[in-house]
């Protein structure tokens, strides 16, 4: 590989590494306290300490509820690391997916096509927001991105065994995987049916039988995969929520309101693909408009086929979740989808066109770059407003714990629970107030839903109880327990964990 391109794969992968040093400070100053990246954590590392597979203490058995079978495979990075094995496994990834394309586009294209396609769509802003994952921090889907870049990449070297690995490995994520490889599969095969014979038209692609058989094979692989994920949801406790999201949908359609919204939601999807489909459209320029209206196309069938998936999905929510708008189409689980099929189509299109080899004067690739990248910061901004970069920086600089929370985490109390955290016993069972969940990442927290495998030997819960969470004691303690009262914090433990407890308050108490 030429020294240019080994700087690019070096400073890509440097760019990475300093994400993962944010995601760790965000993760420490308490900014992921929504219950969704612990119910993964503990799903993930459940089978390892004798529990049922993908078991956690928020739904109980959420195999039932997702395909989720590639956490098993994080699991073990999981329990020793808990929320940084997470983050240490999507960093891992990102580095050498991205490493392994930047490293093709080395011999087939011009230095400044690596540059674009690395800061416009591979760490810009859009980017930036997704894998951040405001409030949650992360969720298994967010590896789509590199595992699509795999993917994409053992199409384009004609990789056989790699493309059977990284395939499943997309289809083990979660059941709309097989959707997503097979609209990346497919749009290959057409971009490479058009690259073949520049006067032909896609609609000829149908004539072919190799692309029946993919569309029929990854047909099966999808319903495969819904029909054993319904007969999850049936067998044990119902509850179907394709059925539900029909209904939701069905009695929507009748509602002005329900459109408005959706379409409001499409028109902020199409927003955030902007930058993407304006790299789309800088290559088609680059080859002179080549079948343009057929390249076009096969993109907007692809995502529309994925948008509808994601609707589906979200509709669940409609009228039961007040945070609804930003749990739909534009939520980083759902996004990411779409997102990761607009950059592996894009680079297949760059690549069968030759778009990146062209010569050029190097002002134009620089001036359309940094126009695709910072317009990404008001559109971010204005799609997602529980995203505010600005914001996020500032606050870091100030800030060691998130400015929402502080009022409820004075110096003595976190003092205390953190030397709890880390000295009560590996994976130990616990039910805390949502703001000191992260403290407690590697063990298994509870939730007041009742579905706790086991239950918790300590608990914490603000002297105020605003949330009324000592109603629950009695349900999620082992008996008997007695408790502590800090300045803003009362701990309840049972007598196993007394000396635990009382190791974390002698340096204070004297």
């Amino acid at each position: 590989m030429q020294t240019r391109w080994t700087i690019l794969v070096a400073i890509s992968s440097l760019l990475l590494l300093l994400f993962f040093y944010f995601k760790i400070i965000r993760f420490q100053g308490l900014y992921y306290t929504f219950n969704d990246m612990y119910i993964f954590l503990q799903s993930s590392r459940s089978w390892i300490n004798g529990r049922p597979l993908l078991y956690e203490n928020v739904w109980g058995y959420s195999d039932r509820i997702h395909n989720n079978y590639l956490m098993l495979l994080w699991g073990p990075i999981i329990y020793i690391c808990g929320a940084y094995g997470a983050f240490i496994v999507q960093t891992g990834l990102s580095i050498v997916s991205y490493s392994l394309m930047l490293q093709y586009l080395s011999h087939r294209a011009r230095a400044w096509v690596g540059w674009l396609f690395l800061l416009v769509l591979l760490v810009g802003p859009i980017w930036f927001w997704f894998n951040d994952h405001p409030g949650i921090g992360w969720h298994p889907e967010l590896t789509y991105l590199p595992l699509s870049i795999l993917f994409i990449l053992t199409l384009l070297i004609h990789e056989c065994r790699w493309f059977w690995i990284t395939a499943a490995l997309m289809v083990l994520v979660k059941e709309d995987g097989a959707l997503l490889a097979g609209s990346i599969h497919l749009a290959f095969l057409s971009i490479q049916y058009l690259h073949a014979d520049r006067t032909r038209n896609i609609f000829g692609v149908l004539t072919q039988q190799r692309f029946w058989l993919v569309l029929g094979g990854w047909a099966i692989v999808f319903i495969t995969g819904m029909a054993f994920l319904s007969y999850k949801n049936h067998a044990y406790e119902p509850e179907p929520r394709l059925q539900q999201a029909l209904d939701v949908i069905a009695a929507g359609m009748r509602e002005r309101r329900f459109i408005l919204k959706n379409l409001k939601l499409l028109f902020l999807t199409a927003l955030l693909l902007l930058p993407s489909v304006g790299m789309l459209l800088y290559g088609l320029y680059q080859v002179k408009w080549r079948q343009s209206r057929s390249v076009l196309l096969i993109y907007v069938i692809a995502q529309l086929a994925l948008l509808l998936s994601n609707w589906v999905q979200g509709a669940t929510y409609y009228g039961t979740n007040a945070f609804f708008d930003l749990v739909s189409l534009t939520w980083p689980p759902r996004f990411v989808l779409v997102y990761a099929f607009s950059f592996t189509y894009i680079l297949a299109f760059w690549t069968f066109f030759g778009a990146g080899k062209t010569a050029i004067l190097a002002w134009k690739p620089t001036v359309i770059g940094f126009c695709l990248l910072f317009i990404q910061l008001p559109i971010v901004q204005y799609v997602r407003p529980d995203f505010h970069l600005i914001s996020i920086a500032r606050t870091l600089l100030r800030h060691h714990i998130d400015p929402a929370k502080e009022p409820l985490l004075p110096s003595f109390d976190v003092a205390v629970i953190k030397k709890l955290a880390e000295s009560i016993p590996a994976h130990s069972n616990v039910f805390v107030f949502d703001f000191l969940i992260p403290f407690f990442h590697k063990h298994y927290t509870i939730w007041p839903t009742e579905n706790q495998w086991e239950n918790a030997d300590l608990s914490i819960i603000p002297n105020d109880d605003f949330q009324n969470l000592s109603e629950q004691l009695p349900r999620v303690m082992k008996h008997p327990y007695r408790s502590i009262q800090l300045h803003t914090y009362t701990i309840f433990f049972t007598p196993s964990f007394a000396p635990y407890v009382n190791e974390a308050l002698r340096p204070i108490s004297q």
